[in-house]
């Protein structure tokens, strides 16, 4: 089994039949991640620009519809911004939810087009529960796992948060699957090698070009609540609504 990283989700990605586990630390996959743990029964996920109207007819009127603008504001029409620290303190018990971002919505929608064969997602709050997920779908696939990392401004740009959390997921699953049966390619070992230099994540998250953006716009709170690990055993699955499975992701014009 190889284990693979892509820094940014360019297309194209070579990641047909593997088993993908999409990344946006600051804040998409943690807040979808959120999203669960405050008790939405499912998330729709779009991408940047979402329409409000497409949004609001998906969660119905009791639903929540969270997106952002560059300065991670939320546009006319919806609910919230897509702050983990936020959406934490709702109760969505059986309610719907919706999420659009700049970075890890479109990343999520590549790895779908792409045509991997199962996309997770992951964050440091649900780090072992996803590595442990990915290794299982995996071996019980036959395939290669590829950690794809959302990047920043529009997916532009190396982020160094999303790299750090993929790292500790190739490090999480090399302890679970031995290293004599796994192997890294270049990219793994690289964002391996780049986790394993690091004291810790708060001080990763915060001294990041992301984290200092959402600092500098008064959520630092985030940046923090990002930073948490293992604080979620929920692992989203992106899938489609003839499949029946735990904390189901669904893309938000597909029907």
């Amino acid at each position: 089994m190889k284990i693979k990283v892509a820094f940014l989700p360019s297309s194209p990605l070579a990641v047909a039949g593997d088993v993908c586990v999409v990344v946006d630390v600051i804040r998409a996959t943690t807040a979808i991640v959120t999203l669960f743990d405050a008790g939405t029964e499912r998330v729709f996920v779009g991408g940047f620009g979402s329409d409000v109207i497409n949004a609001r007819a998906a969660v119905g009127q009791n639903g929540v519809i969270c997106a952002e603008q560059d300065d991670g504001s939320p546009p006319l029409g919806f609910d919230y911004e897509p702050s983990p620290s936020l959406l934490a303190g709702l109760d969505l018990s059986g309610r719907f939810s919706m999420l659009a971002t700049a970075n890890g919505t479109p990343a999520i929608l590549a790895a779908v087009r792409e045509d991997a064969a199962l996309v997770l997602l992951g964050s440091l709050r649900n780090l072992d529960g996803v590595a442990r997920r990915a290794l299982a779908e995996a071996s019980s696939r036959n395939a290669d796992i590829t950690i794809i990392c959302s990047g920043q401004l529009r997916n532009s740009r190396i982020a160094i948060e999303d790299s750090y959390c993929a790292g500790m997921i190739v490090s999480k699953i090399c302890e679970l699957a031995g290293h004599d049966t796994v192997e890294l390619e270049d990219s793994a070992s690289l964002a391996h090698g780049f986790t394993n230099s690091q004291d810790n994540a708060i001080a990763v998250l915060m001294s990041s070009m992301t984290g200092g953006r959402f600092i500098n716009n008064d959520r630092q709170h985030d940046v923090e609540f990002c930073a948490l690990l293992n604080e979620s055993a929920v692992v989203p699955v992106v899938t489609t609504h003839a499949e029946v499975c735990d904390h189901p992701v669904y893309l938000l014009n597909a029907q």
